[in-house]
């Protein structure tokens, strides 16, 4: 939830038209699509510990409403409406079935992650979110739904880029049957699971 890759776009109408300076960005609420409890998020969390352990605070997710996209959800809508709009969106869904591409650095990065194959349904549910009426920050970056192992800094030995390189990708289909919403203290690097909302129920 804290990356913010992608290529700079302009805001789209549906977002708060706000300027950055002006906001208070040390807390802030997202929403994610949960992953499932396997051995290859075992794999990504010993990574975690070994070159960012600062993200072991964080789920193994992929992030719809964040730092990039849509931007954070605006800080004035109530957590009761959100569940509202959330659940209505995502009863109307069903469960993702998908694989997981290679692992990929984003360019100007250090950032390794994984990327579904196919995205087009991750962007899908963004779409979805995005006209439902709800408010958003503004961010410059676009949405790139992926999952990512870790964040390493760019004076680690390179041995460290070899193994995040060398991740054995999961090779089976993976299903996404609930989205979380987050809270996320910036300053503090900390996230916070208020609800799990279930796909297609």
């Amino acid at each position: 939830m804290l990356d913010a890759p992608g290529h700079p776009v302009p805001c789209g109408r549906h977002r708060v038209k706000r300027h950055r300076e002006h906001l208070d960005l040390s807390t802030v609420t997202g929403l994610v699509f949960d992953l499932p409890h396997a051995p290859w998020v075992g794999d990504v969390m010993r990574l975690r510990a070994a070159y960012d352990p600062v993200r072991l605070r964080f789920p193994v997710e992929i992030t719809v409403v964040g730092s990039s996209g849509l931007g954070w959800f605006s800080d004035g809508i109530s957590r009761t409406q959100l569940a509202r709009e959330i659940r209505a969106i995502a009863k109307a869904f069903s469960p993702i079935h998908f694989r997981f591409n290679c692992v990929a650095c984003f360019p100007g990065s250090a950032v390794y992650h994984m990327a579904p194959a196919d995205g087009s349904p991750f962007h899908e549910f963004q779409r979805r979110i995005a006209v439902c009426g709800l408010s958003f920050e503004p961010t410059p970056y676009s949405y790139a739904p992926h999952c990512t192992i870790a964040e390493v800094s760019r004076d680690v030995a390179r041995s460290a880029h070899g193994d995040l390189m060398d991740f054995r990708v999961p090779q089976h289909d993976i299903q996404v049957a609930s989205v979380s919403i987050f809270t996320l203290e910036t300053d503090a690097r900390k996230c916070y699971q208020h609800e799990r909302i279930g796909l297609g129920v």
